[in-house]
């Protein structure tokens, strides 16, 4: 099962996955994070819902693309991080909720910043 797992990602990136695809990832549910607040601000029910569903599901493909195998820390830690996130939209969506946003937009930029180098250097090593 590994081994059909691990070809999955390596179809995915058109060859073996790298770190560096992640930040792509968390940008864009940044990106979407932030349309979905604005369209609260803005009243616009319908595009709150489209940026939301769309973050979800970019959280579906980052959560599916994991190896969370016996063994992988990195793995079973992103799929804890992803359900909170995936909670905090719900939280978002369901009370029209810009402080759930702002969280959503938080731990994002903490992935983005803090991550990012310390993933690098792991891998180096």
């Amino acid at each position: 099962m590994r081994d059909v797992m691990t070809s999955y990602r390596a179809g995915m990136f058109d060859g073996t996955a790298d770190v560096a695809w992640l930040r792509h990832g968390w940008r864009g549910l940044r990106l979407y994070g932030r349309k979905a607040k604005a369209a609260i601000e803005a009243g616009d029910i319908a595009e709150k819902a489209m940026m939301i569903a769309r973050a979800d599901e970019l959280l579906n493909v980052m959560t599916g693309i994991l190896d969370t195998q016996a063994g992988s820390k990195l793995g079973a830690a992103l799929a804890t991080i992803y359900a909170a996130l995936r909670f905090t939209l719900l939280r978002a969506s369901l009370g029209d909720d810009t402080a759930a946003l702002d969280d959503f937009e938080n731990a994002l930029s903490i992935l983005d910043r803090d991550l990012s180098p310390a993933l690098r250097s792991a891998i180096a090593a």
